[in-house]
């Protein structure tokens, strides 16, 4: 009976995906390569973490405020809806100073390869 239920709802879900997919997919991206081993000390680490710090909207005034229909809101985790970010991790820290510095130096180094 759950392995039916699992289907049905993966039926049910599939057009939700597509259009999820759709959308998300006419978003412009930046693709920054950082080529070292993930940890806490790595660049790609500091660049995730300070990422989510600035974008933030724990802390005020939040930079860019997810629409009002946002699924977000309906979230049961409270970091998520004040948040306006999908993450649980790094939304109540502040990001440091020197992050957009040592951005701009990541990307000026991609750029340049």
């Amino acid at each position: 009976m759950l392995t039916m239920q699992r289907a049905e709802l993966a039926a049910a879900e599939a057009p939700i995906e597509a259009a999820v997919s759709e959308y998300l997919g006419r978003l412009p991206f930046l693709w920054l390569p950082v080529d070292d081993e993930p940890g806490p000390a790595s660049l790609r680490g500091y660049i995730e973490r300070n990422a989510i710090a600035l974008t933030s909207g724990l802390h005020e005034p939040m930079i860019d405020p997810p629409s009002p229909s946002w699924l977000g809101f309906r979230s049961g985790r409270d970091k998520v809806r004040r948040s306006g970010l999908w993450n649980q991790r790094h939304v109540d820290e502040n990001y440091e100073p020197r992050f957009l510095d040592v951005l701009e130096t990541a990307i000026e180094r991609s750029t340049d390869s």
